[in-house]
């Protein structure tokens, strides 16, 4: 258990163009800027999800698991929300419409 936590771009608010043609992506920008605070939250409340100059974990007690695997959960669903958006970018070509 360690937070890998990678520092992703700043959330991108959408433009007024992009929520016109997808207003969804207002609530997800949201989501992700409240995941990026949560993680940074959880990683403070934890300390020993700081990596140790050593190498070696510190020992892990249950609130710390249950926050490391938020912050998996969180990076999952961050994930997930920037695949949607790219597929947003590029929409199917063969639509009979």
């Amino acid at each position: 258990m360690r937070a890998r936590r990678r520092r992703r771009a700043t959330a991108r608010l959408p433009t007024r163009h992009e929520l016109l043609c997808a207003p969804e992506l207002a609530i997800l920008s949201a989501l992700e800027s409240s995941l990026d605070i949560a993680s940074v939250a959880l990683v403070a409340a934890q300390p020993e999800l700081h990596p140790t100059p050593d190498g070696h974990e510190a020992a892990s007690t249950p609130a710390a698991l249950a926050a490391d695997h938020v912050l998996a959960c969180a990076r999952t669903l961050a994930a997930a929300i920037a695949d949607y958006r790219d597929t947003l970018r590029d929409p199917p070509q063969d639509l009979p419409f």
